[in-house]
Parts: structure tokens; C-alpha cells; sequence
């Protein structure tokens, strides 16, 4: 059974030109070879050192060999983090497409209480609103199920603006975050919204 990283790197300005380097180079070691399926980089535009990347593994076992052999603890000053996550299934729509330049991810965090009406509010609404939809992804942490990662992908903002209302809300507001009313109110304790676009790494 495949499993989800999902990471996130908040770099220093001063030294964004060299991670990249860095990056470029590591890459090439991420293979079929080793177990990986699919590995995606996204660079925040409004936040433009801030990159998420995604990467499927063919299995834990694959994922902890790598961490051994090319994954290497880092000692540099950026801040990010990494979650161990599996795919919730029935969010899925489309496949990623290098044709895709416009990125929405979202990190929110459920209310417990609220959790299960959040989830089966979050379905019928993707239901509703799927014709619209090019690529969506949601992930929740293994470690803590009350966290999670979605990707809402589309060609360009000019394709996303044609369908970007929903009643009062904006698509990713409404499908992502689970607002109730235009005052803000949701199921999520909190949550985090980032608009991105693909980061192509040689070897990636």
C-alpha cells in the first residue's frame, strides 16, 4: 500500500537561489528505482519562498530506505515540516497534469467534535461543484486524522475566476475550508491557505 509525504520549507530569502541548487541536485535520486510513484513541487506566489512538495511512496518500507540513503539531515536555517499522510479516497478528482499552473493547498485543522459532519459536508459540496473541479486532493495525517492537506489544481486563474464563486463564497473557501457564512464561520479549528504554482526540478 502506497504512502503520502507531504512537506513544507519556509526559506530565508538570501538563500533561495541556493536550496534551489540543492533541491535541483538531490532530485535526481528520487527514482522509480527507489519506490518513488509521483513527487510534485509547489512554490507559493503570494508567499514566493515558501515550497510544498508531495510525493507518493510505493510503500513505507521504501520511504524509510531512502531516508538512509539519499535523505540526509539538513543544516541549514530554513523551517518547515513534514507529514506522513494517506489519500481520503473519495475527494479524488482528476489526475495532476503538467498543464496546471494554478495551485490552491489548504492545511486546516478539524474541530474533533465537529469532524464528521466537516467531512460528510465536504463531500456533498466536491459532489456538487465537481464538473468544475480539475484536480483535487485531500490527505489526512496519520499521526493526527484531525489534520489535513488538500490540493485544489486548475490550468490558470483566468479558468479559476470563471468558476470561482459559489454563492457568497470563493470555490476553495467553500469546498476546502467548509465555511458556513460569509462572516467566516467554519468546522475547523484552524487552517492555513496557500496559492501556488508547479515547481519544476530537473529529475522531478
Amino acid at each position: 500500500m502506497s504512502m503520502f509525504t507531504i512537506c513544507t520549507d519556509f526559506v530565508a530569502e538570501e538563500e533561495f537561489d541556493e536550496t534551489l541548487e540543492q533541491m535541483i541536485l538531490s532530485e535526481k535520486n528520487f527514482t522509480s528505482e527507489i519506490g518513488v510513484l509521483f513527487r510534485r513541487f509547489f512554490l507559493c506566489t503570494s508567499q514566493s519562498r515558501v515550497i510544498w512538495s508531495l510525493t507518493e511512496w510505493e510503500s513505507e518500507i521504501h520511504y524509510n530506505n531512502a531516508v538512509q540513503s539519499i535523505m540526509k539531515n539538513r543544516r541549514d536555517n530554513r523551517i518547515g515540516y513534514k507529514i506522513f499522510c494517506n489519500e481520503d479516497k473519495k475527494f479524488g478528482v482528476g489526475e495532476f497534469s503538467d498543464d496546471l499552473s494554478h495551485i490552491v493547498i489548504t492545511h486546516g485543522l478539524m474541530n474533533t467534535q465537529a469532524k464528521e459532519s466537516f467531512l460528510k459536508d465536504q463531500e456533498n459540496r466536491v459532489a456538487k461543484q465537481i464538473e468544475k473541479l480539475s484536480w483535487l486532493r485531500v490527505y489526512h495525517n496519520s499521526y493526527n486524522p484531525d489534520e489535513y492537506i488538500a490540493f485544489l489544481g486548475f490550468v490558470d486563474k483566468y479558468i479559476l475566476n470563471l468558476v470561482h464563486r459559489v454563492g457568497d463564497f470563493q470555490l476553495e473557501e467553500y469546498l476546502l475550508i467548509g465555511l458556513r457564512k460569509p462572516s467566516g464561520e467554519a468546522f475547523l479549528a484552524g487552517y492555513d491557505q496557500f496559492i501556488c504554482t508547479p515547481l519544476l526540478l530537473t529529475g522531478s
